[in-house]
């Protein structure tokens, strides 16, 4: 398998096993929106298909549960940074589960893992790579990291000191440092070997998780692409730093979401939020949406584009349907086989840096070519054919139920009975039932 890594501008093939994934997780002071979710599905996209062919996978998302933002939303809404970060970590987890989400193998918090932080901190200083200013504030030294710095983002250090804004005052040996841990007593803070009061730098969390959980180096690590700089920079540079080593072999970066073809900002209020999105959409339209671009690429959303995803979507499940009722009818009922192995073509349209638009033009290729099998009176084939399907839908994470329920069963016998006694408008009011319930 291979994925497009930013740092090479190459696509990278995967080792055999084990795999290990880093996906930056949401900083928890509001509900999470549609340009959040994309990175989300794009991962549990990735995640699902590697399980599903049986790799070694291990995968991880953090979740930013202090910070400067959620410090101010707790000042608006009177109360807590502990309240106001659990209320929306549980918002998170709900979007989560209503997308259909995997679990991932590590979820960790910040506020779980401060010592770990501080004690990361430690050795970089020890290593002469980080420094405390005279404000208290312990800074990464970029001079440390000079020779490899901006690789990820294409960018040169001397240019980036050009746009930088140098300050009288500034405690930073290099305008470029970034903070480690900030010296601070406001909000939630915690005393370290530096000062009293304090918490970590938002690029540390993530490189320290890492370091912890998966060791000197990962197989991928991703987000969108927003993080790109100076997140993920800042995050490699201090790996180098601490083990000589760049921090991941791929460097797997999503698109932007536009919202009818502008950036989502505040000054167009024109924010969608996931709740509300899953609300009129669900899980399968949501994710039929996603998968109709390649994940690099940006993706315009719009309502007409969503209710497009919907009726495609829509479509090949009530063609499925049409062929699972033919078979009733002709006593040849669908047999799910939980054994069944993803094709060769599903697989090789995955593993070409998951082309999601291939792999949907091929699932609509497979339900096109049912009704061809069928008047083939092939059941076997037809049977293999949509248990195909199913195993593709799964991957993908798109719930597909192919039963009936008794109500449903109940039609397509009465239905079936109908046509026998040639009882024509009782059978076309059977089938109007069965168009009202979506199933045809």
């Amino acid at each position: 398998m291979k994925i497009y890594d930013s740092r090479t501008t190459q696509k990278v093939a995967l080792p055999n096993q084990p795999i290990t994934i880093y996906n930056c997780g949401p900083t928890v002071y509001n509900e999470v929106h549609i340009g959040n979710i994309r990175p989300l599905l794009t991962f549990d996209f990735l995640f699902r298909y590697l399980k599903a062919i049986g790799v070694d996978v291990k995968y991880m998302h953090n979740i930013t549960d202090v910070d400067d933002k959620i410090i101010n939303r707790a000042q608006e809404e009177h109360t807590t940074e502990a309240a106001v970060s659990q209320k929306y970590t549980k918002a998170y987890f709900d979007v989560m589960k209503s997308l259909n989400v995997l679990k991932m193998d590590y979820l960790p918090k910040v506020t779980e893992n401060i010592e770990g932080i501080i004690d990361y901190v430690n050795r970089l200083i020890k290593l002469d790579k980080a420094y405390i200013a005279k404000d208290g504030d312990v800074y990464f030294k970029i001079d440390a990291v000079k020779d490899t710095y901006g690789e990820i983002s294409k960018q040169k250090i001397n240019e980036l000191l050009k746009g930088v804004r140098k300050e009288n005052k500034s405690n930073k040996i290099n305008p470029l440092d970034f903070v480690l841990w900030k010296n601070t007593d406001v909000g939630v803070n915690w005393k370290s070997p530096w000062n009293e009061h304090g918490r970590p730098g938002w690029h540390t969390e993530c490189a320290y998780f890492i370091n912890k959980n998966f060791g000197d180096n990962i197989t991928i690590h991703g987000g969108g692409i927003d993080l790109k700089f100076p997140h993920h920079e800042n995050e490699n540079a201090q790996n180098i730093a601490l083990t000589g080593k760049e921090m991941a072999q791929i460097w797997m970066h999503v698109g932007h979401v536009n919202v009818n073809n502008q950036k989502m900002s505040k000054s167009l209020n024109n924010f969608i939020y996931a709740r509300e999105l899953i609300d009129k959409y669900g899980n399968n339209t949501i994710r039929w949406f996603f998968l109709q671009t390649k994940f690099e690429n940006p993706i315009n959303y719009s309502e007409s584009l969503m209710v497009e995803a919907q009726n495609s979507l829509e479509k090949l499940f009530r063609s499925i349907n049409n062929i699972l009722i033919q078979l009733i009818l002709n006593d040849h009922p669908f047999t799910f086989d939980k054994n069944s192995h993803l094709i060769e073509a599903f697989k090789a349209y995955m593993e070409d840096d998951l082309n999601f638009p291939k792999v949907v033009s091929l699932i609509q290729s497979q339900v096109k070519d049912l009704n061809a099998i069928f008047k083939q009176k092939d059941y076997v084939k037809l049977n293999q054919q949509i248990n195909d399907l199913i195993q593709e839908f799964n991957t993908l994470g798109i719930i597909y139920e192919p039963t009936f329920n008794r109500e449903v069963n109940s039609l397509i016998n009465n239905y079936k009975k109908a046509l026998a006694k040639k009882d024509y408008a009782k059978s076309d009011a059977i089938r109007q039932e069965l168009v009202n319930l979506k199933i045809i």
